[in-house]
């Protein structure tokens, strides 16, 4: 027989046990609960960053670390920074004769010399892309300079590289530059920016360095162009005279360089027909 004043004691510690054990339920239903809405939450995070696009590399495909044509990219850009005291074209030719000496084959290697432009290639865009545009006359610079190489050292398709496609491109205006290198990616990234610049005219430079026109830039499709070398143009005759005092010598040299070449050309195509 329990009195009265323990059963009530009984009654109270089971009540409190029985509260303790609700709580306890309640608290761990409610840690639960949160930990869910944080693996929800992570989850929709991980949706909307996966949903997010990529940052376009303009259709390059990275080189691994140590590959050839990564070797070759860092040696051209360390010979071009250390020269980067100089004229950017200076730093282009001496960037160009490292890399020869020291690895003919990737410039001699089609596949590998395309990965290499489409490097540059997609280094300008981004330039254009995040508007330091002087940097991207820089690079396509360098890319007429490698196609100049190709095209004369290892295609044959010309007798020598023609420096007034660099200069071009280095003072080269909004229109030009853009175009250039939209048509070397496979994106359309550069799209709205042609858009934009499409009506500013495309403009030459002129080869006399005393050109009464500010920055010798005169337009295009107004130039003229020496017949004899076929390598230096002119905003008009009177610069073209003006130069020719200076442009005699080199003149002369090209004009023979192109005829032995063109003769070469036709004695090839003669054998192999």
């Amino acid at each position: 027989m329990v009195s009265r004043k323990k059963a009530k004691g009984k009654a109270r510690k089971a009540k409190k046990e029985e509260d303790k054990d609700v709580h306890n339920d309640s608290s761990a239903a409610a840690a639960q609960q949160r930990e869910q809405e944080g693996a929800l939450e992570a989850q929709m995070q991980r949706l909307l960053i996966d949903s997010l696009p990529s940052p376009c590399k303009h259709g390059f495909d990275p080189f691994p670390e140590g590959h050839i044509c990564d070797r070759f990219l860092r040696l051209y850009l360390e010979t071009f920074n250390a020269s980067s005291g100089n004229s950017s074209i200076n730093a282009i030719l001496k960037a160009m004769k490292a890399v020869e000496d020291k690895y003919p084959e990737v410039l001699h290697d089609s596949s590998k010399m395309k990965e290499i432009l489409s490097y540059f290639s997609s280094g300008g865009t981004h330039e254009i892309l995040n508007e330091d545009d002087d940097a991207a006359r820089t690079t396509a610079a360098v890319i007429v300079m490698i196609e100049e190489f190709v095209a004369v050292r290892v295609n044959e398709t010309q007798a020598g590289v023609q420096l007034q496609k660099l200069m071009e491109m280095v003072i080269s205006d909004d229109h030009t530059l853009v175009s250039f290198f939209r048509k070397r990616i496979k994106c359309t990234c550069l799209d709205k920016k042609h858009k934009e610049v499409k009506s500013i005219k495309k403009m030459g430079y002129c080869n006399n360095v005393k050109c009464p026109l500010p920055c010798g830039k005169v337009e295009r499709s107004k130039m003229l162009y020496c017949t004899r070398c076929r390598d230096a143009y002119y905003c008009s005759r009177d610069c073209q005279e003006a130069d020719w005092r200076g442009h005699k010598k080199s003149c002369k040299k090209t004009a023979e360089e192109n005829a032995k070449f063109e003769q070469e050309i036709r004695i090839r195509n003669h054998n192999v027909v």
